[in-house]
């Protein structure tokens, strides 16, 4: 057997025990038993059941990301379309819902918070370059395109969690209409450039 396939059996025997509702309480010795390898297997390949777990997280999201990348770079749109075409597909991208409930878990927190690091991180490499396209194309006029990436991401991988926090519709509305209020000022963008982070579709 190849050594690919074995961590991916390795990742999958995790997602499975995700959906049984055991991965919170499973061992490295019931996660080598799932994949029906021997324990010593597992610390070939991982350290520990966390950097699993964290795999597993970037495996998942890895994939989200690459969906907005390619669809940022098949579009010929504007800078502001193009946030806008990365934002939905970003929102649309879908999570295994019990890796997702199991991130949200308090036990879990760290695991969680370092997820939305990585998800921030490597969104923000996308964002930043739709900005300096931007600024190319006098769309834009801004001096920070990363820190204003890392800025508008925050708002979408943290404040906007609904596993974090549980914001009534209108509360979510009005923090939209700021952030494209922040957008528009900082990144030096036409007045309702960023109308549709709020507007009912």
């Amino acid at each position: 057997m190849r050594e690919i396939d074995k961590r991916e059996r390795i990742l999958n025997a995790v997602q499975e025990l995700l959906k049984d509702g055991k991965a919170g309480k499973a061992s490295v010795s019931d996660i080598a038993k799932k994949a029906g390898i021997a324990k010593g297997g597992i610390y070939y390949y991982f350290s520990s059941k966390e950097e699993i777990i964290d795999e597993l997280v970037d495996r998942q999201y890895s994939n989200i990301i690459e969906d907005c990348r390619e669809a940022v770079e098949k579009s010929d749109s504007n800078a502001p379309d193009k946030l806008r075409l990365l934002l939905n597909s970003y929102r649309s991208g879908i999570v295994d819902k019990n890796l997702d409930v199991y991130l949200h878990s308090q036990e879990n927190a760290y695991i969680h918070q370092k997820s939305l690091a990585t998800i921030l991180i490597k969104l923000s490499e996308i964002v930043t370059s739709i900005i300096d396209q931007g600024n190319k194309r006098k769309e834009f006029k801004c001096e920070y395109p990363r820190e204003y990436a890392e800025i508008t991401l925050s708002a979408f991988t943290f404040l906007l969690d609904p596993g974090i926090f549980n914001w009534s519709k209108e509360e979510i509305n009005n923090k939209m209409r700021a952030l494209a209020d922040i957008l528009e000022k900082g990144l030096g963008a036409k007045i309702g450039a960023f109308s549709f982070l709020y507007e009912s579709k």
